[in-house]
């Protein structure tokens, strides 16, 4: 049995990508959809095979639409907020370090 996988990139907010790769299942194809640069999964939605039993003719915005717009808003959020910590982090210990110098 061949396995194949569709792949493909998108925006899902206004400086996020993600990643949305279909894999086969038994019953369904899986949908992952991953962020492009901190690779933190944000929705693996289903989607049914057709009736031939091939994998579905799905487009990014159909994945997108599963996905839902709460959900991803709100990964957009907590990816954010996490990169502002980091940062804010970092800066912090470079400027305690200036001070030690």
């Amino acid at each position: 049995m061949t396995v194949s996988y569709l792949s493909f990139r998108v925006s899902y907010s206004a400086n996020r990508d993600c990643v949305i790769v279909l894999k086969p299942r038994r019953e369904a194809y899986q949908a992952v959809c991953v962020d492009a640069a901190t690779r933190r999964t944000i929705g693996s939605p289903s989607l049914p095979r057709d009736s031939n039993g091939a994998r579905p003719q799905v487009s990014a915005a159909d994945v997108i639409g599963r996905i839902g717009s709460y959900r991803l808003a709100s990964a957009a959020v907590d990816l954010e907020t996490d990169e502002l910590a980091d940062r804010s982090r970092r800066l912090s210990s470079q400027l305690r370090s200036r001070r030690r110098l």
